[in-house]
């Protein structure tokens, strides 16, 4: 039990895989030669971490890392580090909704390792997905993600489904919400705010999550996103 349940928390673990500040991704890129960095502070009622995750585009690909550590219960702490390669080609559109597809892989470890855990980082889990955003308005945009994954702790493959919208309410606030669904890991309800302190080039994040249906499961969040560094 004790090793399902640290299984359990490894997968909800990972870092996100999209940028901030949804979970959900969208069908853009960073763009060609442009980099991004991006990071938060996450705060659960029995756990909390750092991630950080930079990423680099080349033509319509991008290429991304995330990197977190989270202290877990009974002093124990997971890191994390998840290998993610974008694709948002421009041309692939339908009116106002453009399309994309992400790989990743993501590995961790937890220390101190106890006798039935892990002494070393091991692969926890694969996968790939569809995305489609949609530009609904000028302020106002869906984007959703269908995908599966393979658990390498439990060997299962799975399903993951994210939903989410936004809606830019100024120039500098933009409002969102969200629901991700991953196989075995129940699903994660989110809302939360951008706020442009330097309009298109750095972003304060902040967000509340819970995992429907399991008590005291309530996350919370701030983090940042400086966008075009290091680009043309």
């Amino acid at each position: 039990m004790k090793k399902l349940l640290l299984c359990a928390l490894l997968l909800q673990a990972l870092p996100a895989l999209a940028g901030r500040p949804l979970g959900t991704d969208d069908a853009g890129t960073v763009g060609d030669r442009q980099c991004q960095l991006e990071g938060w502070h996450e705060k659960g009622k029995d756990s909390r971490g750092w991630v950080v995750s930079p990423a680099c585009g080349v033509g319509e690909f991008e290429l991304g890392l995330e990197a977190s550590t989270t202290k877990l219960p009974e002093s124990q702490r997971e890191s994390a580090q998840s290998l993610a390669l974008k694709w948002g080609p421009a041309a692939l559109k339908a009116g106002p909704v453009s399309f994309g597809a992400k790989l990743w892989s993501g590995r961790a470890r937890v220390s101190p390792a106890g006798e039935d855990e892990w002494k070393g980082y091991r692969p926890v889990e694969h996968g790939g997905m569809l995305i489609a955003s949609w530009e609904a308005t000028d302020s106002v945009a869906v984007h959703a993600n269908l995908g599966v994954f393979r658990d390498r702790v439990e060997k299962k493959d799975g399903r993951v489904a994210n939903l989410a919208a936004t809606w830019d309410a100024t120039e500098r606030v933009m409002l969102f919400a969200e629901l991700q669904n991953q196989e075995r890991a129940g699903t994660t309800q989110a809302t939360g705010l951008r706020v442009w302190a330097i309009p298109d080039r750095l972003g304060i994040d902040f967000t509340a999550s819970r995992v429907a249906g399991v008590k005291d499961s309530r996350v919370y969040t701030i983090g940042f996103g400086w966008y075009g560094i290091f680009g043309q």
